[in-house]
């Protein structure tokens, strides 16, 4: 990061970093959804997961701008972010809200961005938590109606998740199937060639064993 260079205090006893003057930035935490590649391939529907960022803004320099994922380890160089910046992370943890995985409700296509707002309003934050919804609590203009696209939109994600895992059961038999073809060929190859070379050095072909027991 773009801070002033760390400067060791000693105060009596005790050693002290100070990493230039904090008190002139200003500091935002805030949750970020981050998209989960492997967990979205795996469900078959995009997944997404809250991940604390910071943003760091320098007054007066409108270029310069730091935007990256909480730091939360203290190591040689700087400590962690909240150890930084405690007053901010303080606040943030305050008025954090907590948001499982899922499909964030503002990602689902047939809500406007007004509806996702009223919605998390509701603490309702991601479709799964939509479909989950029970009747009694349907208390909102169109809520079933939403309750019921948020359940159908699921199973068809469920769906097509299992049309890919058959998809890549099928393309695994092709690929095992080929290799045992290729495997084939090659030992009527060597086969071929070994008789070749027996006629030429005038023995008999080769034969199966049943072949040499049958009586004449």
């Amino acid at each position: 990061m773009d801070f002033a260079q760390a400067r060791i205090i000693e105060q009596g006893n005790s050693l002290h970093v100070v990493h230039g003057d904090d008190s002139k930035l200003y500091v935002e935490f805030r949750m970020e959804p981050v998209h989960q590649g492997a967990e979205s391939e795996k469900q078959g529907r995009p997944i997404y997961k809250d991940t604390p960022y910071i943003e760091i803004n320098f007054p007066g320099d409108r270029t310069k701008k730091i935007y990256r994922p909480v730091k939360m380890e203290t190591d040689h160089q700087s400590p962690s972010d909240p150890v930084r910046f405690p007053r901010q992370w303080a606040a943030f943890m305050e008025q954090r809200t907590q948001v499982q995985e899922g499909t964030p409700i503002e990602q689902w296509g047939p809500l406007t961005r007004s509806q996702a707002m009223e919605l998390k309003g509701m603490h309702i934050h991601t479709v799964e938590q939509l479909a989950g919804i029970s009747d009694q609590n349907l208390t909102w203009l169109g809520a079933r109606e939403l309750r019921d696209k948020a359940e159908a939109w699921l199973k068809q994600a469920s769906s097509g998740k299992e049309v890919l895992r058959l998809e890549a059961e099928n393309a695994q038999l092709k690929e095992d199937l080929a290799m045992k073809s290729e495997q084939i060929r090659d030992l009527n190859e060597r086969f071929e060639a070994m008789s070749a070379r027996l006629d030429s050095a005038g023995m008999p072909p080769a034969t199966s064993k049943k072949q040499r027991t049958q009586p004449e």
